[in-house]
């Protein structure tokens, strides 16, 4: 049952939300015990923010730490509603929300390739907070968030 509902978490992520795909994003770890989530993805041109330097967009950090997190939410989600059917934790997939996130950008995005690390600081019923942390290939802290997630 745990592999079938993080299998439907990931298709959820690679399959459905069509940013996730202009971001080449790829999910390298979801933890059910720990809910701790690894995405990675690579530098491409369309991810540049700055031409001059060549350095990753804020916006693209901003949003890779953002589903990162999101992840761990919904570990937290699945954890919490064990036991029940996959239809109904994958309807709380789609109705899910950020409602607040900080994001602290500690150095200039450069690198070739990108690694997103999330883990858990909270789960309620209904809110879960996750910290995030964007390094490059050199495991150079790039930025660092925390966002709070609406399990709905």
């Amino acid at each position: 049952m745990i592999e079938s509902v993080l299998e439907k978490i990931k298709t959820y992520y690679l399959e459905m939300l069509p940013f996730n795909k202009v971001l080449g994003i790829d999910i390298d770890l979801l933890d059910y015990e720990t809910g701790e989530a690894v995405t990675s993805f690579n530098m491409t041109k369309d991810l540049i923010g700055n031409p001059t330097a060549g350095i990753l967009h804020g916006g693209v950090t901003a949003s890779v730490i953002d589903l990162t997190g999101g992840l761990s939410a919904f570990i937290s989600c699945a954890k919490f509603h064990e036991g029940e059917p996959l239809d109904i934790i994958g309807k709380k997939l789609t109705s899910s929300a950020t409602i607040d996130m900080r994001v602290d950008y500690l150095r200039p995005g450069k690198g070739r390739s990108f690694k997103c690390k999330s883990r858990i600081i909270r789960a309620g019923s209904r809110i879960v907070v996750a910290k995030i942390d964007l390094y490059n290939e050199k495991e150079t802290r790039i930025a660092t968030g925390t966002a709070t997630y609406l399990i709905a």
